[in-house]
C-alpha cells in the first residue's frame, strides 16, 4: 500500500469514528494526527466526498455502492476495513464510491477562462485536441475532468471544433441549457434570453436541466440543424435547417442579417465598436434589415438603414441617437 492509499483510509477511518461519537483518548489522537497537513487535507477532501455522498440519489447511491462492493471484493479490501464496525463499513463504501465520483467528475485536470473585447479570438487549441474559435464580447471558462470537458458560456458566441473522445463527453452550459457532444463542429449563441446551437457537422444533443438528473425539451441535431433556446424557461422558441456556409461568420469578421431588427443589428456592430446605441422611437427598434456586412462597415449599415427607413441618426463620439424623421 502505498502512503497516499494508506492516509486516504486513516481520514476514512476518523471521519467514521467523528460520526459515531469521539471518547477524549480518540479525540487527542486525532488532532495529533490532524497535525499533519497532508493529513488535514484527506481529511478535509474525504468529508467533502462524504458530504456530497449524501446528496446523491437513491438510486445512484445504489450503483455506486454496488460497483465498489465488487471493486472492494475484488481487491480483497475487505480485509483492511474488517476491523470497522458495519456502520463504519458503510461510510467507508460510500466515501470511497464517492471519492471515485469525485475523481471523475470534480478533480480538474485542466482550467482556463477565455475572455474577448472587441475582437475575435481565431482557433484557441485545447490540449485534447479540440480547438475554439470566440466572437468579440465573449466570455467563457473550460475545465477538463477525468470523466468529462465541461465549458461554461456566460456570454458570446463560439464556434467549437471537438476532438473525438468517447470516454470524455464535452459539455457546454449556457445559463441551464446543456449541450453534450463527442466529437463535432458547431456554433452555440449566448444571449441574454436565449441560447442558439448551430450545426456545422456531426451530431449534438441539446436540453434544458435546471438540476441533477433533470433534462426537459431534449433534442438530437445533425448537420444544418438549429435551435434556438429560452434560458430560463428552458423552452424551445424556434428550431429548423442552417445553411452551413452561413454559421459562424464572425470569424471571417462579417455579420449576417437576416429580418434583424434594427436594435439587434445595431448591438451586433457595437461588439467591434465599443458603441452606445440610444433609440428615442420603439417603432424604429423594429425597423428590420437583412444582408451581409463586414464588422468595420457600420457607416456603411447606418447609411443603408437611412435610406430604407424614415430615421435620424445622430453621432456624437461614441453614442448613437435613433429617432423617427418629423
Amino acid at each position: 500500500m502505498n502512503i497516499e492509499t494508506k492516509i486516504k483510509e486513516e481520514a476514512i477511518h476518523w471521519l467514521t469514528c467523528e460520526n459515531e461519537g469521539l471518547d477524549e483518548n480518540q479525540k487527542g489522537e486525532f488532532e495529533n494526527w490532524l497535525k499533519e497537513p497532508t493529513h488535514q487535507k484527506a481529511y478535509n477532501r474525504m468529508k467533502f466526498v462524504h458530504q456530497m455522498a449524501q446528496t446523491l440519489s437513491k438510486e445512484n447511491a445504489q450503483k455506486l455502492s454496488s460497483r465498489t462492493h465488487h471493486q472492494i471484493r475484488k481487491e480483497k479490501f475487505l480485509k483492511k476495513i474488517s476491523y470497522f464496525s458495519s456502520a463504519a463499513a458503510i461510510v467507508f463504501i460510500v466515501c470511497f464510491s464517492a471519492f471515485k465520483l469525485y475523481n471523475n467528475t470534480f478533480a480538474v485536470q485542466f482550467s482556463k477562462t477565455l475572455v474577448t473585447d472587441t475582437k475575435n479570438l481565431i482557433k484557441e487549441q485545447l490540449p485534447d485536441g479540440s480547438s475554439l474559435s470566440l466572437d468579440a464580447k465573449t466570455n467563457l471558462n473550460i475545465e477538463f475532468f477525468n470523466g468529462k470537458r465541461e465549458v461554461i458560456l456566460k456570454e458570446g458566441r463560439v464556434m467549437f471544433e471537438v476532438a473525438k473522445d468517447e470516454n470524455r463527453p464535452f459539455v457546454i452550459k449556457s445559463d441551464d441549457i446543456n449541450i453534450e457532444v463527442v466529437g463535432t463542429k458547431f456554433e452555440v449563441i449566448h444571449k441574454k434570453d436565449t441560447t442558439t446551437i448551430n450545426v456545422e457537422e456531426g451530431i449534438v444533443k441539446t436540453y434544458y436541466s435546471s438540476y441533477f438528473f433533470d433534462k426537459q425539451n431534449e433534442m438530437m441535431l445533425t448537420k444544418e440543424n438549429s435551435i434556438t433556446y429560452l434560458n430560463k424557461q428552458g423552452m424551445i422558441a424556434t428550431q429548423g435547417k442552417v445553411n452551413p456556409k452561413k454559421i459562424a461568420l464572425w470569424r471571417e469578421n462579417r455579420i449576417h442579417l437576416d429580418n434583424t431588427t434594427l436594435k439587434e443589428a445595431l448591438e451586433e456592430f457595437s461588439k467591434y465598436k465599443n458603441i452606445s446605441v440610444s433609440f428615442l422611437s420603439k417603432e424604429a427598434e423594429n425597423y428590420t434589415i437583412s444582408g451581409e456586412f463586414f464588422s468595420t462597415q457600420l457607416e456603411i449599415f447606418l447609411k443603408t438603414v437611412t435610406k430604407l427607413y424614415p430615421i435620424k441618426i445622430e453621432k456624437k463620439e461614441k453614442v448613437l441617437k435613433i429617432s423617427k424623421k418629423i
